[in-house]
């Protein structure tokens, strides 16, 4: 179908629906017949909720008094089932209004139980009957009470501090880059949870932190992930990324030979290695060649096949260097006995 006829077809279809609407509205018989059928509805619904029904509500629980070593689990389920008997307008009421106050239970209160791994305490729901009773709507009969037992397991409960990890995914303008690591604060957190899991936890992470194109430096707060079960106290941190200009320097270094006997000397050729390294525009000033360190080592010159080259190694770099390179990356050298 082409554009041109879809539009036709929705045109047509409006003129349709605004003629059927036009017959109903001219059409009295149907009217009354829309208004009677909406009252009778009415007396009906209103009729069935004069009845008794029995229904099955939801009623909260809450325990206290929970010992300081231990804890419930998150996914206990803190309700109990109330199987009523009552009027359609009082369950209704209920069910638009769910007003029930929690039934506390104490823990210090309740009854131990172990059952293989798990532990915890127990306590009969009946004994809370009359308090539930006390909170039931008038003309409400409480029937049944479900659970009849209400297990609750308790776990031991650990705590720890722990330094926070960030992942972060940065890009940076030309002539930018990140003059040292990402800055938590505060950088650990206590937390807690089930102490088996807590004994095994040396971190917690944060969100990934995405930035493009940084040219300054930036401070942004960051969500603390915790697994389940755990937490803290502390939902987020604080990071800043420092982001500072970087300037690119080149210098030369002696080359230093490990693993030489005394009874030889070595030449190698050439007896320097160039490096080209970046460093943010505040650190440049306290680097100078000294803080380099580029080795050969001379293990495999002593081995049966002797390579032609030695490989340089960078023994040392200062940390303030962002990155580098050097060359050549293979030297030659000339091995002979002293006299």
């Amino acid at each position: 179908m082409s554009w041109s006829g879809f539009l036709d077809y929705l045109q047509n279809l409006r003129g349709n629906l605004w003629d059927w609407f036009d017959k109903v509205r001219q059409d009295r018989n149907v009217i009354v017949f829309l208004i009677f059928l909406i009252i009778s509805t009415g007396f009906w619904f209103l009729n069935a909720l004069r009845k008794d029904y029995t229904a099955t509500l939801v009623y909260p629980v809450k325990f206290e008094n929970i010992p300081e070593d231990k804890m419930l689990p998150d996914d206990l389920k803190k309700k109990i089932f109330l199987k009523v008997r009552a009027g359609g307008f009082v369950i209704l009421r209920y069910q638009l209004s769910n007003t029930f106050l929690p039934l506390t239970f104490d823990v210090s209160e309740m009854k131990s139980f172990s059952s293989g791994n798990e532990h915890g305490v127990y306590t009969i729901t009946k004994e809370g009957h009359n308090r539930i009773v006390g909170q039931l709507s008038q003309g409400m009969e409480l029937m049944e009470i479900e659970p009849d037992t209400l297990f609750v397991p308790l776990m031991e409960r650990g705590n720890a501090k722990v330094p926070v990890f960030i992942e972060s995914q940065l890009t940076f303008e030309k002539q930018f880059l990140q003059s040292g690591p990402v800055v938590l604060n505060p950088d650990s957190v206590e937390i807690f949870g089930p102490k088996r899991m807590i004994d095994t936890l040396k971190q917690v992470t944060t969100r990934p932190l995405f930035f493009e194109n940084l040219s300054d430096t930036v401070t942004t707060m960051v969500n603390i992930e915790l697994p389940p079960q755990i937490k803290s106290p502390v939902k987020r941190v604080n990071a800043m990324i420092p982001v500072e200009p970087f300037t690119e320097l080149n210098v030369s270094v002696p080359l230093r030979i490990n693993g030489l006997p005394d009874s030889l000397r070595i030449k190698t050729f050439p007896s320097e290695i160039q490096i080209s390294y970046r460093v943010g525009i505040s650190k440049y000033e306290k680097i100078d060649r000294n803080m380099f360190r580029a080795v050969v080592d001379l293990e495999k010159v002593f081995e049966e096949e002797r390579p032609d080259r030695l490989k340089v190694r960078m023994e040392r770099v200062p940390d303030e260097v962002e990155s580098y390179n050097f060359s050549p990356i293979f030297v030659e050298y000339l091995l002979e006995k002293k006299r």
